[in-house]
């Protein structure tokens, strides 16, 4: 019993694994045009504003947090110049890093078809805790990229 739950967790892992490196490996080539606007679970609403993201402390989540967005990509961790194109393109790689961040999470739903209901729960709850915060600190820079880039171009 515990041999085949060790290997189950070692094979999940994997999986888990090679989906996250597939998705994070392969978002550097997926064309600007596909990352233009917020789409999917990229749309914001009256849930996302600066404010409240503020009170969770999302804003010191961005010193904790480790960025690898340099390791198949650019780096996110500064902002560029303040131009409206340099701040165009940053959106697009925010918005780029979030969805990684999403598709990540679906590493975990081939486990379900395997595994018993309580380790793909424990995979699923896993996945979304590591996963969440980077999304939360995403959405907050691009809420706030936004705001910023209407002020410019008005």
């Amino acid at each position: 019993m515990i041999t085949r739950v060790l290997g189950l967790v070692g094979v999940d892992l994997a999986v888990v694994l090679v989906v996250t490196l597939a998705v994070g490996a392969t978002a550097p080539r997926w064309p600007a045009r596909w990352l233009s606007r917020d789409r999917g679970p990229l749309r914001l609403s009256r849930v996302d504003d600066e404010r409240r993201y503020r009170r969770l402390g999302v804003h010191t989540w961005v010193r904790r947090l480790p960025e690898a967005g340099g390791v198949f990509g650019s780096s996110k961790r500064h902002l560029p110049d303040g131009s409206p194109e340099a701040l165009a393109g940053y959106l697009v790689e925010v918005r780029r890093a979030e969805w990684v961040h999403w598709l990540s999470l679906v590493g975990v739903v081939p486990l379900a078809a395997v595994n018993p209901l309580w380790l793909w729960t424990v995979f699923a709850v896993v996945a979304v805790a590591v996963n969440a915060p980077f999304v939360l600190v995403l959405r907050y820079n691009r809420v706030r990229l936004l705001r910023l880039l209407a002020r410019l171009t008005r």
